[in-house]
């Protein structure tokens, strides 16, 4: 489809779900802003996840997900600032039964929606609908979903994937606080991240314990827990893997914070979930460990500094209906050895910030 509209044409996306998929977003948002000016962009996010959007300056909309009156009260919230809008495009990027609602209702000359062909309903609310392929797709999902803004009009230029994020003043200021108190100021610093938003999806705890040791004592760095309050069993596993020669500081932290974290460590490690992405936006060199997703699909952004971890099996990328391979399943099939052999390699080739090397 050829756009016809003027230089600058506004545009309305529901992009919703969750923070490391916002954040991957960002490659797009920035391309977006070479065609657009940022008042003429407008994103419906989940609350809670709109750390890019304020960093990039761009007007949203927080979805509240919470009980049923709170979704419904959000909605309605939502329709009235639609009200006074409206968009020569507008996006569908989640396609679900709420995002098909705002669509028939919000006022646009071109509606566009993207997602798996077995989603697609008879009577959708859109003009075009542009497959993805979100389990086996062809590129990188970031090329994906650029290719959708292609197709509806919106020639957004090939190349670069530009995620980086500018740190929040206030986290900073927290964080500079924090590694002062915690007396590790000056120190080669690990962040280790051991959750993720489902149980496949998560490296065994232990590992991660024992990769802390090896920071310690081989490295002599210091390492930071990252967690949030729902991981705290998570987090207790770690501690309670480490011998008790091992400090580890354990820190719950807002996004902005962590954020501003995550640009002062030497190296972040963690499974394929939100802090693994905010810590690449961030700058930090990252290692994710993947299984039942694919990491050239759903990999940290590009760049000798991001590296990742993963063994092909018959069954992934799974269906999320249960893992019958036990002991053998994707994840505990990476084993401590080669994370560490992978680290050195990334020191090796002068991916890590480090200051002292062991």
């Amino acid at each position: 489809m050829e756009s016809t509209f003027s230089s600058s044409p506004r545009i309305g996306i529901y992009r919703t779900r969750y923070l490391g998929d916002l954040v991957l977003f960002v490659p797009v948002l920035r391309k977006l802003l070479e065609r657009t000016a940022k008042e003429n962009l407008f994103v419906i996010v989940n609350e809670g996840t709109e750390f890019p959007l304020k960093q990039l300056d761009i007007p949203f909309f927080p979805f509240d997900r919470g009980s049923l009156p709170r979704k419904l009260n959000s909605l309605r919230k939502l329709n009235e600032v639609l009200k006074n809008r409206s968009f020569d495009f507008w996006i569908d990027m989640t396609l679900s039964d709420r995002s098909r609602h705002v669509a028939r209702r919000v006022r646009a000359t071109y509606r566009v929606a993207c997602g798996d062909p077995e989603d697609r309903r008879s009577g959708e609310p859109s003009d075009f609908f542009v497959p993805v392929d979100y389990n086996r797709g062809s590129g990188h999902v970031v090329d994906l979903w650029e290719e959708v803004f292609r197709k509806a009009g919106i020639p957004l230029r090939k190349g670069d994937r530009d995620g980086s994020l500018p740190v929040d003043p206030e986290g900073a200021t927290f964080v500079d606080r924090f590694l002062d108190e915690k007396n590790l100021v000056g120190r080669p610093l690990l962040a280790i991240h051991p959750g993720g938003r489902h149980w496949f999806k998560r490296w065994p705890p232990d590992r991660f314990a024992d990769l802390a040791v090896w920071w310690y004592r081989v490295r002599k760095g210091a390492v930071i827990l990252v967690t949030t309050p729902s991981e705290h069993t998570l987090a207790d596993s770690v501690l309670s893997a480490l011998p008790p020669d091992v400090p580890l500081v354990r820190l719950q932290g807002t996004i902005p914070e962590l954020h501003a974290l995550f640009s002062r460590v030497d190296l972040f490690l963690g499974n394929d979930s939100g802090p693994l992405h905010l810590a690449r936006s961030a700058g930090a060199p990252v290692l994710g460990f993947f299984g039942s997703t694919l990491p050239a699909l759903w990999g940290p952004l590009r760049g000798p500094a991001a590296r990742t971890l993963y063994h092909p099996m018959p069954c992934s990328p799974c269906d999320h209906s249960g893992c019958t391979m036990g002991e053998r399943n994707c994840l505990r099939e990476i084993t401590v050895e080669e994370s560490i052999d992978l680290i050195r390699k990334m020191e090796r080739d002068g991916c890590l910030k480090g200051r002292e090397r062991a």
